[in-house]
């Protein structure tokens, strides 16, 4: 049911870009990428219906100040066959869906460089459209569906995949793995791996339909509607048509305080708005113009330091990055949309400059922390006595209420030191390791590797059997430091069930 070709290339886009925005990367997925033959045989010689949901993690992640999502971190072996039968099938789902000028999020088109989505100035195109289409209308009906990823209806999505020629084993297991992330409710889909966001594109789709054949104008990004109305009459009652579809569909709600009426004028200025790449300077914009220049526009792109000049990378300088910083946090209420938007940016070219204010802000910048962290991991071109000092100011972040009350926030911060051993305080970690949750556990583990922490490592061999699966993948992971004939004796006392797991004790025992 899942082909070799759609495996290999989900392991190496996963391998590249990460299972997520919202998450670190799982190295355990480099490992398997690595030598994937084995892993790929494993999986491919099963029937789906064999390879059930493994456990997943579920987070709090900060949107703003003042509000949270419940994001999910899929097991590795499920993250892999996710991305891969979304890629091999998700053809199909994109062939029923309305035309791209229409609909605008998410329009399945998998490449290596840019994910399974291919355009990457979505968002842009959206509001640009919006502003030159209610040039002709004098209203605008805002809206916004609420909570709408974790509103979905699996039974939705099983008639969604049916119609989009989906084959039933392959329905059958993406409804199992939807329902392990919500503890068997019958509704909602995990926030967080990538090929989650075309899943929920093809739940809209009869409400799409619906909204055409009841004559609206309007477009569409993701959970945003936007009809266009000849007057403020006819605004109102198409606000009665779409809460009644959305409701006689799905049972889907809109959000109240984003719903909302525009004239023509307030609304072209609220599209100047959304705009996602507004700089809020002209030091903003000159960055930017920058990193588009050496990255193509491609958002994942790295951009070495060797490849920069000399001069470019000079315009990245320490006030120049604070003064941009500075002036987001000035604002009220502060866009951590936008500021992690240009958290993103500067992680493709990783110049220290930014690190200092970060730091000191942190307390402030928190629904941007995993964001920051990403571009903490990027950073090149600095000394071996600024990683230490670099290293010590992130161990006392953990000590912050705001941090050490916060799974989310300690897992951001600690996967730093499995990144790079320049940091060198695996000791202090080490001290913390017994007195910490799972999740911190996990990150230690990992950092030990990174920094050969060996003998340490042997001390928790006893203990293996007793993790739970993040824990032992993680062990499994670092126990390929161990000399070989140590790490073999070792992992061959341990029986592995699932493919993922006897591929990375495979890696470990051969590398």
């Amino acid at each position: 049911m899942i082909s070799e070709a759609s495996l290999r290339w989900s392991l190496q886009f996963l391998s590249a870009h990460g299972d997520g925005d919202l998450f670190p990367k799982i190295p355990e997925i480099d490992a398997i990428n690595s030598e994937p033959t084995d892993f790929i045989t494993n999986v491919t010689g099963k029937q789906l219906g064999d390879l059930p949901a493994g456990p997943c993690r579920r987070f709090l992640v900060p949107k703003d100040d003042f509000s949270y999502r419940q994001a999910t971190q899929l097991d590795p072996q499920d993250s892999i066959i996710f991305c891969a039968l979304v890629y091999e099938y998700g053809a199909e789902i994109e062939r029923r869906r309305l035309a791209a000028d229409t609909i605008f999020s998410y329009r399945f088109h998998p490449t290596l460089v840019d994910g399974l989505y291919g355009e990457k100035e979505s968002w842009n195109k959206f509001w640009e459209s919006a502003y030159r289409k209610a040039s002709n209308f004098q209203w605008v009906l805002y809206c916004d569906i609420a909570d709408f990823y974790n509103q979905i209806y699996h039974h939705t999505i099983e008639n969604q995949l049916i119609a989009s020629s989906f084959p039933n084993q392959v329905t059958k297991w993406l409804i199992g793995l939807f329902e392990s992330t919500t503890a068997g409710v019958s509704r909602g889909v995990p926030i967080g791996p990538h090929a989650t966001h075309l899943i929920a594109e093809s739940t809209l789709i009869p409400i799409d339909n619906s909204l055409r054949v009841q004559g609206l104008d309007f477009l569409r990004y993701a959970d945003d509607i936007l009809v266009f109305c000849a007057s403020e009459q006819e605004a109102r009652a198409t606000l009665g048509k779409i809460a009644t579809t959305l409701d006689q569909q799905q049972r889907l709600m809109l959000q109240r305080h984003k719903t909302k009426l525009f004239n023509q004028s307030d609304f072209q200025a609220l599209c100047h708005e959304m705009v996602q790449d507004r700089p809020i300077s002209d030091e903003e914009d000159r960055l930017l113009k920058i990193i588009k220049r050496y990255s193509g526009g491609n958002p994942y792109k790295v951009i070495t330091y060797n490849s920069i000049s000399a001069a470019d990378w000079a315009q990245f300088s320490q006030a120049a990055l604070e003064q941009v910083i500075t002036e987001y946090l000035r604002q009220t209420p502060i866009d951590f949309i936008r500021l992690r938007w240009f958290y993103r940016r500067l992680a493709q070219v990783g110049h220290p400059g930014a690190i200092d204010i970060s730091l000191r802000n942190i307390e402030k910048l928190g629904p941007c922390l995993a964001n920051i962290c990403t571009y903490l991991a990027s950073v090149q071109f600095i000394d071996q006595q600024d990683w230490l000092r670099l290293g010590e100011r992130l161990l006392g972040l953990l000590n912050l209420p705001e941090i050490a009350q916060q799974p989310y926030f300690r897992l951001s911060v600690l996967s730093l030191f499995s990144k790079t051993p320049h940091m060198n305080h695996f000791s202090k970690l080490a001290e913390s390791y017994s007195s910490s949750d799972a999740f911190a556990q996990r990150e230690i583990l990992l950092a030990a590797k990174a920094n050969g922490a060996v003998d340490w490592l042997r001390e928790h061999k006893e203990s293996f059997q007793h993790m739970d699966p993040w824990r032992k993948s993680a062990f499994i992971y670092s126990a390929s430091e161990f000399p070989r004939d140590e790490k073999k004796f070792f992992l061959n006392r341990h029986p592995f069930y699932r493919p993922f797991d006897q591929s990375l004790a495979k890696w470990s025992k051969a590398v």
